[in-house]
């Protein structure tokens, strides 16, 4: 397998390679279960800028190296920021995310192991989700925002499931679910996952490049007719509102005293 890109494994966040018309960009922080971190965001951005360039390229597929796909946001370094702060940090995530959807070419997400929180928000971007059949998908287990991951499903699994999902603090799903709930188009046993999503992307570039950027653009501006941008654009200034309730600072208070697992016992034995 030819490898582009980037030089070391060892070094980088975010891997390419390439099978013939087909190049995967690979999240590659396996120790973390592929958190988003700074560095990643900047090397995926910069993976995302190359293949865009690169004609000999039709189908991206993204996936993470180990056992995730992404845990979601790396938050070790968090600071707590000022309000405006929060609504300026979360806005460019969301327009990260936006310019995942609106890249030219087709991104399929392969999913294995666990996608959960920010991670859902990557994989709802991309055009075509493909699932082992037991992936974890689902939300962070405890209480720290609201209205910016969640809203990303409710376009693919509808209102009532993804209100479900995320009012109730640590949801989880499998990727059999996920794929009949619909955020998901198929899904596959782990030792088929790669085999089978590399022979829908195959499918998908015999398709000449410039009709597939023009389907995809059709199928976009329907998406957007039905106001999805404007929707994912409400979630920052939302969320940074909701880190500012006292539920919010409460569950904060749990994680210093307890530790993070402390929290979340705590949490899961509150009696109501």
């Amino acid at each position: 397998m030819k490898k582009d890109g980037f030089a070391s494994m060892s070094e980088k966040c975010v891997l390419i390679e390439k099978r013939g018309r087909i190049a995967y960009v690979i999240l590659n922080r396996p120790e973390k279960l592929n958190a988003l971190s700074a560095d990643l965001f900047s090397e995926l951005d910069q993976a995302l800028a190359e293949l865009e360039k690169d004609d000999s390229i039709s189908v991206l597929i993204i996936k993470g190296k180990g056992r995730a796909f992404s845990v979601g946001y790396d938050v070790s370094n968090y600071i707590e920021p000022s309000v405006t702060e929060d609504r300026d940090s979360l806005e460019e995530f969301t327009r990260r995310w936006l310019r995942v959807w609106e890249y030219p070419k087709p991104i399929i997400a392969q999913v294995q192991g666990f996608a959960l929180a920010g991670g859902t928000q990557l994989l709802a971007c991309c055009d075509i989700v493909i699932t082992e059949e037991e992936a974890q998908f689902g939300f962070p287990s405890l209480p720290l925002g609201g209205g910016f991951v969640g809203i990303y499903w409710g376009w693919h699994v509808g209102p009532q499931r993804a209100k479900m999902l995320d009012l109730t603090a640590g949801s989880r799903i499998t990727g059999k679910e996920a794929t009949e709930y619909g955020i998901a188009a198929k899904c596959f046993k782990r030792e088929e996952l790669e085999e089978e999503t590399l022979k829908i992307a195959r499918g998908i570039a015999k398709t000449p490049l410039d009709i597939l950027k023009l389907k995809k653009k059709a199928h976009n501006r329907m998406m957007e007719l039905q106001g999805f941008r404007t929707g994912l654009m409400f979630g920052p200034e939302q969320d940074a509102i909701i880190h500012t309730a006292d539920g919010i600072k409460l569950v904060h208070k749990k994680i210093k005293e307890l530790g993070l697992k402390g929290a979340i016992d705590w949490f899961n034995s509150q009696e109501v």
